[in-house]
């Protein structure tokens, strides 16, 4: 009797799912959901994306302004974009949890760091990119880097863990995140 109490209460939490994700109501981002539409954000540099092409690999960096990792870690996403520029690879520099748009655009504007990216302005808590991707990716702190291929969440990572080989992993179509963490230098 207990175990057909907890295979019925299985199958109610997957129907649930399942109802949610055919109705798209799916309240989270994990590894593995599917992402066609870029939320709501003002783009202050680059080229405005509203919708994902499954052709191509995303690399989307979430920063601010306020925060020092994020910061140190621009070099390296620089260092990266340049180096696979002529890939179809999408570098975003996703700018979150701030309000005060004129202190992006001043701190952007000539930063040799950020040369490479397209780069966008979500503002504050609440807005489209907030509630479409901070809070269901459980993003508690930054930076926070996804990279998605075929319209797929593939990873969700520090970007100190992106490198020239993983990179070659997904141009090749080898991604796995063991085996990208493998080529992480032990990080």
């Amino acid at each position: 009797m207990k175990n057909l109490k907890l295979i019925i209460t299985f199958c109610l939490i997957v129907f649930s799912v399942v109802v949610k994700a055919q109705q798209g109501q799916i309240e989270y981002l994990d590894l593995g959901t599917k992402v066609t539409e870029y939320p709501k954000v003002e783009w202050l540099k680059g080229i405005p994306l509203t919708k994902f092409d499954k052709d191509k690999i995303y690399i989307i960096d979430l920063w601010a302004t306020w925060c020092v990792p994020c910061i140190q870690a621009m070099p390296h996403l620089n260092a990266l974009s340049q180096k696979f520029s002529n890939k179809n690879i999408v570098f975003i520099a996703q700018d979150v949890m701030e309000h005060d748009k004129a202190k992006v655009e001043k701190f952007i504007k000539g930063n040799v760091n950020m040369e490479y990216l397209n780069i966008g302005y979500s503002g504050p808590e609440g807005s489209d990119f907030d509630q479409k991707w901070v809070k269901p990716a459980g993003v508690s702190a930054i930076p926070q880097t996804f990279v998605i291929q075929n319209n797929i969440i593939l990873w969700q990572t520090h970007p100190a863990l992106l490198n020239e080989s993983v990179i070659q992993l997904l141009l090749d179509g080898k991604f796995t995140i063991e085996a990208a963490k493998a080529l992480s230098n032990g990080k």
